[in-house]
């Protein structure tokens, strides 16, 4: 069973950390992997507590830089100017948070499971790590937690497109009844259905896979991959061999992540934090503490299972969903 640490109290988080041998840290300049928040977004991690954790780490003797990957779409993200510019704006900068800001766009390449993913040079050549990750919901993977926060922030743009193209829909006429129920889910608007036949438009594609995961007749399968999958392979191959330290901020849940500027509404009350070593264990503990007080939230509202990539990612041995947890 994984330990799984909750408080609600900020002041905890150091008792939190040294459950997890914090102190085997001490010395090293270490990623601390989070999302900076989208331009008009409201729900990210907040700056002032991410600050308390920075504090709390640099006690020990920890050099931790704040760290993020450049984004496939296009806006001030998808460069590292660009994004370095955003974070200030969004109050994470030296100045305020007392430890440097990295942006990435290089990779290195990594394989799992027959595939090639190309994770971030600093992960890759960082034998320690931090994940900071704001739990929400997702329009392509149900919910964005610790697994979501390195199998799409810590790789590159290049990989984040081939996944995502991966998981397009690909349509077999004999097999399609035609039942609209793909055009009725799909978040973008790339489906109709129009005198019995399928039309997709390719260019308002996100390649979120919801049509494939809704669809009732077997009549669209994924190109490649189901993104989920890919995500917990992705995931895998930035934590594999390192040793790694989670956060979880499951409060400001909502429906839609914090790449989307108008994220809201929040869909559930403010829960505390999760800290734990094994990723699996502490997005099924959110999930779970979530779905105690809104059952299946996520699935209800972005129509996709978030619980298949936490077992995706327990199948291909990226930690265990059986958990303990223990409130501080």
């Amino acid at each position: 069973m994984k330990k799984v640490v909750f408080f609600t109290d900020e002041k905890k988080i150091k008792d939190a950390l040294e459950i997890f041998n914090i102190r085997s840290f001490s010395g090293e300049k270490v990623p601390f992997k989070l999302h900076m928040g989208e331009k008009g977004n409201k729900y990210f991690s907040r700056p002032d507590f991410v600050k308390k954790v920075i504090k709390s780490l640099q006690s020990y003797d920890i050099k931790p830089f704040l760290f993020d990957t450049t984004v496939a779409y296009q806006g001030e993200r998808h460069t590292v100017e660009g994004y370095l510019k955003l974070a200030v704006e969004n109050g994470f900068s030296i100045d305020k948070i007392g430890c440097n800001v990295v942006i990435d766009d290089k990779g290195i390449t990594y394989k799992i499971e027959g595939r090639e993913y190309k994770v971030s040079e600093h992960i890759y050549n960082s034998k320690f790590l931090f994940s900071f990750t704001h739990v929400k919901g997702h329009v392509a993977t149900g919910m964005g937690g610790a697994i979501k926060n390195f199998g799409m922030g810590g790789v590159t743009k290049e990989t984040k497109i081939r996944m995502h193209h991966g998981s397009r829909p690909i349509f077999t006429k004999d097999k399609c009844t035609y039942c609209g129920i793909c055009a009725e889910v799909c978040p973008f608007g790339a489906i109709k259905i129009v005198n019995n036949s399928w039309i997709h438009n390719m260019k308002s594609c996100f390649g979120c896979g919801v049509c494939v995961e809704n669809c009732e007749s077997t009549g669209l399968s994924h190109k490649d991959l189901e993104i989920q999958y890919a995500l917990a392979c992705a995931a895998k191959a930035c934590v594999q061999d390192k040793n790694v330290i989670y956060i979880n901020d499951v409060n400001r849940i909502t429906k839609s992540c914090d790449c989307d500027p108008l994220a809201g509404p929040i869909i559930c009350p403010d829960i505390g934090y999760l800290v734990s070593d094994d990723p699996v264990a502490i997005d099924k503990a959110s999930l779970e503490l979530i779905n105690n007080i809104k059952p299946n939230i996520f699935l209800k509202e972005n129509k996709i299972n978030p619980l298949k990539q936490i077992e995706f990612a327990e199948n291909i041995g990226l930690g265990s969903s059986s958990y303990d947890i223990i409130d501080i």
